[in-house]
């Protein structure tokens, strides 16, 4: 673990999401985040370009899905859900995680990275609708028209409004690689300038799970 990572949740974890929850948020997001890796790349083990694009694109559903499973089971936690889609959020406390994958570097934290440059369509519409008031980025990538990721977004939206009061959003972000696994794991807060650019108002690393060591085969002698 690097130096200037907390063992136990940061003051804003706890404000942000109660004493209660706050230890077990610390270490779940991470594990969740680690495991959809090690499901994609055990999935699929020969796949290493592919799996590179799989872990950077928004619709993929293993961070949802893990993100769901660790952390659905903690006091005041909610699940959303909607048919047929690959998106299932949780929402603690008042706060909508979202999942990024900002990049697949260790050495680049997330606080370096622009802000909803890399941004898919569900946490673009989050933000638009549950964050900060922002203008767009010229520098942000256009998106392809999708017509069934569109729909799935305002579905899952339209059932995060009717929570009350309306929930704020928060990035589960992290960096990965196919051959590398999890690298960085982080969760963050966003605020806009007063020109109506994305910035960071908070971060926190957090700590990584202990690797996976395999078990070595038993070796089997001829009788």
């Amino acid at each position: 673990m690097r130096p200037d990572v907390l063992v136990g949740p940061s003051e804003w974890v706890v404000e942000q999401f109660g004493e209660k929850v706050a230890g077990e948020l610390w270490t779940r997001v991470p594990e969740a985040l680690s495991t959809a890796i090690d499901r994609e790349v055990n999935a699929h083990p020969a796949m290493t370009q592919t799996m590179e694009r799989v872990l950077a694109n928004p619709r993929w559903s293993l961070p949802y899905e893990e993100l769901v499973l660790f952390l659905g089971t903690l006091p005041g936690a909610e699940i959303i859900t909607v048919p047929k889609s690959v998106y299932q959020l949780v929402v603690i406390n008042g706060h909508v995680v979202v999942p990024w994958c900002y990049g697949q570097s260790a050495r680049v934290s997330m606080r370096d990275v622009e802000v909803g440059r890399s941004f898919g369509r569900l946490a673009r519409e989050l933000l638009r609708r549950f964050g900060p008031p922002w203008r767009r980025s010229q520098a942000e990538s256009p998106l392809p028209l999708d017509a069934v990721d569109e729909r799935e977004v305002a579905k899952i939206c339209a059932a995060i409004a009717k929570i009350e009061p309306k929930p704020e959003v928060v990035i589960a972000g992290y960096a990965g690689a196919p051959n590398l696994g999890l690298l960085r794991a982080c969760l963050g807060e966003i605020k806009s300038t007063d020109n109506g650019a994305l910035n960071w108002s908070h971060l926190d690393d957090l700590p990584l799970p202990p690797p996976v060591i395999p078990r070595p085969r038993r070796m089997q002698f001829p009788c």
